[in-house]
């Protein structure tokens, strides 16, 4: 499969990915954005008590 086939696929595209911000979702999230810049929303699932920590979570790991 070429590369330019799979970042074509993402153009434009809503994805959900859960954890997020695990070591693996981690790296997934990075090249998204990375090599696909075009991904019209990407939404991260993050498991914690309230709000404020879920933003704090995204933001600091």
């Amino acid at each position: 499969m070429d590369a330019a086939k799979v970042a074509g696929f993402f153009k434009d595209r809503i994805i959900l990915i859960t954890g997020s911000t695990g070591f693996l979702g981690k790296l997934l999230v990075e090249k998204i954005l990375r090599v696909q810049p075009d991904v019209k929303k990407l939404y991260l699932l993050v498991r914690v008590s309230d709000n404020t920590a879920a933003e704090q979570r995204v933001l600091h790991e």
